[in-house]
């Protein structure tokens, strides 16, 4: 609780001083700019015992390292556009990044975040989800905070009102990539537990030569009706393995939080 005041005691206080012009966020010889509370986790907390701020830090890294010029990125559960606007700036001008977002809150910070960059080439927004098929679902929101989700139980709290329910579509990403004509180079996935049906939904992705960032909520997927052994086998059929972003080696038999890369 004492860590929740504080932080938005800090965020009070950058959006005093910084006003319109967004925090900056400097990296590779770019100046990002966020809207204070939406930026990347800075790179020093790459070795943080922290989990969460270390796979979010190694994340940047690892984005900012894989991405040049011209380059084709879609960023699936886009959220703030912490990851879209790194996305762009690295693919620069002649490069194209789809931002698939199905929360409407959520997009509204990450139009924010992008007319901050008016230098950057700005994403397709898509307002759908992503999943193993194609139609309509209920995503489950608190205002658009982080944890927006196809299943309650990532957004539910016993000290909370009960979640907005928002009626989205749904879309496979071979699917999307097929319609729109696109290959792309890099796929980011943090979709709070989704991202097992997402693939799923993606097996032309996962045999080309894309390279796939993947955040895990083991957590979630009993409730999407999916399992760990599931991924495995999806993702060694696609001639590919598991391994953590801080990690040298593939992943164990069981699955924890963090994010992995998706390697042939």
């Amino acid at each position: 609780m004492l860590a929740t005041w504080w932080h938005r005691i800090v965020i009070d206080l950058k959006r005093a001083f910084y006003r319109g012009r967004g925090e900056p966020y400097r990296i590779e010889g770019h100046t990002l700019r966020y809207v204070p509370g939406t930026r990347p986790v800075r790179l020093r907390y790459s070795r943080s015992p922290n989990g969460i701020s270390r796979y979010d830090a190694l994340q940047v890294v690892w984005l900012s390292s894989h991405l040049k010029e011209g380059d084709t990125a879609v960023d699936v559960g886009a959220h703030h556009g912490t990851y879209s606007v790194l996305m762009a700036a690295k693919c620069g001008q002649t490069g194209h990044v789809v931002a698939i977002e199905p929360d409407p809150y959520s997009r509204e910070v990450l139009a924010k975040n992008f007319s901050l960059n008016p230098t950057i080439k700005r994403p397709m927004v898509e307002m759908c989800a992503c999943s193993d098929g194609i139609g309509e679902a209920i995503l489950f929101t608190r205002g658009g905070n982080s944890q927006s989700s196809l299943v309650p139980s990532a957004v539910e709290s016993p000290t909370a009102n009960k979640p907005e329910e928002i009626q989205v579509p749904i879309v496979t990403l071979d699917s999307y990539l097929l319609e729109h004509r696109l290959a792309p180079r890099c796929v980011k996935i943090d979709a709070e537990g989704a991202e097992i049906r997402i693939l799923k939904g993606a097996k032309q992705v996962l045999a080309s030569n894309a390279e796939v960032v993947c955040e895990l909520h083991p957590y979630a997927w009993p409730e999407f009706g999916n399992t760990f052994a599931e991924l495995k086998i999806l993702v060694a059929a696609a001639g590919r393995h598991i391994r953590y972003l801080d990690q040298d080696v593939e992943i164990g038999d069981k699955a924890e939080y963090g994010i992995v890369l998706l390697e042939r």
